[in-house]
């Protein structure tokens, strides 16, 4: 029964594809979300605003204009991404969901971490965000755990 064997073959080749797209699918979002070498476009200068991270990993339009004033940090072609601080995920969450309701766009969180204690703020937001659909990504702020 040769076909059998084949069918075998089939199904595994199916199920590497599968397992390979579901572990490459968010790492390549992240790739054609932000700039990957965003930290070495920071300006060098001792204290960071946000605005300094959204000019440097923002693959798209900055501050895009929404009818009611409020302002998306980064657009892109399929996401609104709202970045912010860590200990302010709550914050960036609800942002990222209105300006993607708002825009059609997909609704990205980019959380920038001071330290190492800002993974429990990380942690949190990751929850909400697998569960609402968010797609949640980390920078790790200039002097990362100085």
């Amino acid at each position: 029964m040769w076909w059998l064997d084949l069918k075998k073959k089939k199904l595994a080749i199916i199920l590497i594809i599968v397992i390979f797209l579901l572990i490459a699918i968010p790492v390549l979002c992240q790739i054609f979300i932000l700039n990957q070498n965003g930290n070495s476009l920071l300006p060098e200068k001792e204290k960071l605003r946000e605005a300094d991270y959204v000019h440097a990993y923002c693959k798209g339009v900055e501050e895009y204009v929404l009818p009611d004033k409020t302002r998306v940090d980064c657009l892109t072609e399929t996401h609104a991404c709202e970045f912010d601080w860590a200990k302010k995920w709550y914050e960036g969450f609800g942002q990222a969901l209105w300006y993607a309701h708002n825009t059609g766009k997909k609704p990205c969180l980019v959380l920038i971490l001071k330290s190492d204690k800002d993974y429990i703020y990380f942690n949190r937001a990751k929850i909400l965000c697998d569960k609402y659909g968010v797609n949640l990504i980390e920078v790790k702020a200039k002097g990362f755990n100085n």
